[in-house]
């Protein structure tokens, strides 16, 4: 059920009604939508169960971290595809109840986190390449950098406007602007690998 699970996290956009997002509560918490088909090639997945498994897992994660930490609320099914929302009291929830990285917060603390930022070369929303060295007052914008593994879409809705995305060119990834809060990301990396996105947002 695990694999099952992590299966429905990774779908394809072109065999679900709508992508798989990322997006912000009011009090900083996160909103995880999840969308599968429930026809796999070799099985068919059931909702029930599937709910039944996810809401241990979060009982599991939240008597080892904390009350209402992680909450599963809603499981449903739209047009052959399950669809599944979960709520992350903070950045760090998302990343300890799915094993990925997920950091929020600025530039400055990123760097001090261990993050290489100097390393990443980025592209402004109108087209310029730049480097965070290079970016005005770079310590006190906002930065989102999320852990996918290949085959895998998310669509980001940020709190607030994006300025500079990671350069496709440079990785096997591919980051759209989606007006002017939101980032469509798309892993084409290699199968059975990870890698990071980076979004500088203000």
């Amino acid at each position: 059920m695990t694999i099952l699970l992590l299966c429905l996290a990774g779908c394809g956009e072109g065999q679900k009604p709508e992508l798989n997002t990322l997006s912000f509560g009011k009090d900083g918490e996160i909103i995880h939508r999840i969308v599968g088909k429930t026809d796999q090639d070799y099985y068919q997945i059931e909702s029930a169960a599937l709910e039944e498994f996810a809401a241990s897992r979060v009982e599991e994660y939240c008597a080892e971290n904390g009350e209402k930490k992680v909450a599963l609320e809603a499981v449903g099914e739209k047009g052959g595809s399950i669809v599944m929302d979960f709520k992350y009291a903070s950045p760090e929830d998302y990343s300890g109840f799915n094993h990925r990285v997920l950091y929020v917060g600025t530039l400055a603390s990123a760097s001090e986190a261990g993050y290489e930022l100097e390393a990443v070369p980025l592209v402004s929303m109108d087209g310029k390449a730049s480097e965070v060295g290079y970016i005005e007052d770079w310590d006190k914008k906002q930065m989102f950098i999320l852990e996918t593994k290949s085959g895998e879409e998310m669509l980001v809705n940020l709190p607030g406007k994006t300025l500079y995305v990671n350069q496709s060119a440079h990785s096997g990834q591919e980051l759209t602007l989606v007006g002017k809060k939101s980032v469509k990301i798309s892993n084409q990396e290699a199968e059975g690998t990870t890698s990071l996105s980076y979004i500088i947002y203000e």
